[in-house]
């Protein structure tokens, strides 16, 4: 059945059936747009001295000058200069991971530094280092520090890659490293003066201690009927499963699926009382996470994070990544994809690319679409580079040459605040399903997929998550619901999309979707398959798959042999979209509105300006065409109207001027 959607019915319901429901109330308040975060010194001198070498910040850690830019850093002329450049939010070092009794000589130094922040306004956040035992140092203060330090299958301590052989990671089922975490958490909160916490490297692989080993089994007893589920009469002789191979393939074992659930509900449930312990301390505080990129493949075997689950662990997502915004190799390389996911579980990004080693021509390039990209969708803009250690304490070249682009693009945010802020309007919603993503790859890549079909397509869309165990709920927005070869679903959430379907609902299902239950089990029949042939569903066998390049660190996806053009048919046969764009596919579109205005934002990902503009058709409205104004602010295009003219639908449409970088439309609803 196709809908048939006229411009004035859209306002009509606007309200309830065309914007995405707003994020709740920041707990920090924390808004994005006033917020520009920057990096400085967040490691200790030892750190630098230990690796020798080039490192965070591409600092030479042998560096004769390195102390004098930490006493630098932490005087007032250092947060004179962040004040001056409108930077106003970093975290800084506190703890590294080498122990309190050792790194607390640097507290009244670090006490200043905070100080001088808040003499400026700028919030600082204390660097928490989750993931490291440096037992060079720390095994002075807790001698059996071994036993806090995970080990992998062959009994071996796991270390923080393969040079740093002087880091241990933690095995979090410790006694004694949780209730360490939690005591340097409320020094930080409690005698720093920080405003939050800021845990890094927030990632934690398999741990086979004795200890994890014999809570594993434990978790793998309450399970009914093991022989059932595991093909073993008794669980009490279980190994955890070893990962093995690159990627993560198709996990079907169920030992290895409940090794991953096991994982990663620890992992969630610490977070979460660590969460509690930095409120407890001070409500206001701002609890960050560097989770890395939340999109890569196999984040849950590999690093236990069931990104899904950490919506109420952490007020910012740090996901730090490769994933610079620009065009390499075909592809667009963007954090969209993080920013979406985020948006979705309701949390704050720092969406981070991981672009600190130094300054580069190329890295230059893409300053400005590094912090538009973040303003377009819902990130936190950010200056990673502009505070980095240097000879002279901080490049004053670099800082006069940031200053006006940072000036230009407080000015954008400034006078096009309503249009940032607006609701995002995402009609079609992609079904995100924790458990699909979680134990196939082929899901997860049909999911990257779509999501680039979408993207290359300026189709308005957000994700769906969704888990087996929770309720399914489709939004009252959401005009077509796609699920992509999200295999594995339980019966509860089928039940929850033939609801939909039969309300009315447009619905398109590709691949193998509900074929499987959630842990992976082949039903007898696909329950969805009972769909196909009903009005307002589209259903097929094959699902969509684009080149993936990359899908670690950085997610690299070129463009479909055909486009997307099957997906995006089957979308248009179910929907009439209320504006369509004619754009190059290196664009990539967000659009905002509420019951007044829509506001087009147009992010050019390509080296080459957009010359010929963006063509926009609207749909059919009966008082005629609606006033529409044209700005691209970053390159001093200020904004002028524009005509629209009747287009061979009985719309309308326009056509925009060219702009390089970033531009936008907004179109008013109401008529004065």
């Amino acid at each position: 059945m196709r809908l048939l959607v006229t411009f004035w019915l859209m306002l009509i319901t606007v309200v309830s059936m065309a914007v995405a429901a707003p994020p709740g109330p920041d707990k920090t308040g924390l808004d994005p747009l006033d917020c520009r975060w920057t990096f400085g010194n967040h490691e200790p001198l030892s750190m630098y001295r230990r690796i020798g070498g080039p490192s965070t910040g591409g600092v030479e850690g042998s560096a004769q000058w390195l102390e004098d830019w930490h006493h630098w850093f932490d005087s007032e002329a250092c947060t004179q200069t962040m004040h001056d450049l409108g930077l106003n939010a970093l975290h800084c070092r506190f703890y590294k991971g080498m122990g309190w009794q050792y790194e607390s000589k640097d507290f009244p130094n670090v006490k200043q530094f905070v100080a001088n922040c808040h003499k400026y306004g700028i919030r600082v956040l204390a660097y928490v280092q989750f993931s490291t035992l440096y037992y060079e140092i720390m095994q002075s203060e807790i001698p059996d520090l071994a036993d806090w330090a995970a080990v992998d299958e062959n009994g071996r301590k796991r270390t923080y890659g393969s040079n740093a052989y002087y880091r241990w990671l933690p095995c979090i089922n410790a006694p004694g490293f949780e209730p360490y975490l939690v005591k340097m958490i409320r020094i930080a909160l409690t005698e720093g003066g920080f405003d939050g916490i800021m845990l890094d490297n927030c990632f934690v692989p398999a741990c086979y201690c004795p200890r994890c080993t014999a809570l594993f089994r434990e978790y793998l007893a309450k399970q009914p009927d093991p022989e059932k589920r595991f093909g073993i009469p008794t669980v009490e002789h279980v190994l955890p499963p070893v990962r093995s191979g690159s990627g993560y393939g198709e996990i079907r074992d169920p030992i290895a699926q409940h090794w991953i659930q096991f994982r990663c509900q620890r992992v969630t449930e610490l977070f979460r009382r660590l969460y509690q312990a930095g409120k407890a301390c001070k409500p206001s505080a701002i609890i960050a996470g560097n989770v890395a990129n939340i999109r890569r493949e196999g984040v849950a075997g590999a690093a236990a994070l069931s990104v899904t689950d950490l919506g109420d662990c952490f007020d910012v997502f740090v996901s730090q990544s490769g994933n610079e915004p620009g065009f390499h190799d075909g592809c667009i390389v963007n954090r969209v994809r993080e920013m979406k996911l985020a948006q979705a579980l309701n949390t704050r990004i720092l969406a981070l690319s991981d672009s600190d080693a130094g300054i580069s021509a190329d890295a230059e390039a893409k300053y400005v679409l590094n912090l538009l990209e973040n303003a377009v969708f819902g990130g936190i803009p950010i200056d990673r580079t502009v505070m980095k250690a240097d000879p002279q304490m901080v490049s004053r070249q670099l800082v006069e040459s940031r200053k006006p682009l940072l000036r230009r693009f407080d000015a954008l945010t400034r006078s096009n605040r309503e249009g940032l802020k607006r609701p995002t309007y995402a009609p079609v919603r992609l079904l995100y399903s924790r458990e699909s993503v979680m134990f196939s790859e082929q899901s997860h890549r049909a999911l990257v997929s779509a999501e680039e079909i979408l993207l290359r397509n300026h189709v308005p869309f957000a994700l769906l998550p969704t888990a087996a165990g929770s309720p399914l709920a489709v939004p009252a927005d959401c005009q077509v619901l796609l699920v992509c070869d999200q295999k594995c679903l339980s019966d509860a959430q089928i039940e929850a999309l033939k609801r939909y379907s039969a309300k009315g609902g447009p619905l398109v299902l590709t691949g193998q979707s509900g074929l499987y239950d959630e842990w992976y089990c082949q039903r007898k029949v696909n329950p969805l398959q009972a769909l196909e042939g009903q009005p307002g569903v589209v259903r097929r066998d094959e699902s969509d798959m684009a080149p993936i390049k990359g899908a670690g660190w950085t997610i690299k996806v070129a463009a479909p042999a055909d486009g997307g053009r099957r997906l995006i048919g089957d979308i248009t046969s179910l929907w009439s979209p209320l504006l369509h764009l004619t754009a190059p596919p290196t664009v990539f579109t967000e659009i905002k509105r509420d019951a007044k205005r829509i506001t087009v934002h147009l992010l050019n990902y390509a080296p080459q300006p957009v010359a010929k503009g963006v063509r926009i058709d609207l749909a059919a409205d009966p008082q005629g065409p609606p006033a529409c104004r044209f700005a691209a602010p970053m390159e001093g295009k200020e904004a002028v109207p524009l005509t629209l003219q009747a287009n061979e639908k009985g719309g309308w449409f326009l056509d925009t001027p060219g702009f390089a970088d970033y531009a936008l439309v907004e179109l008013s609803l109401s008529r004065q």
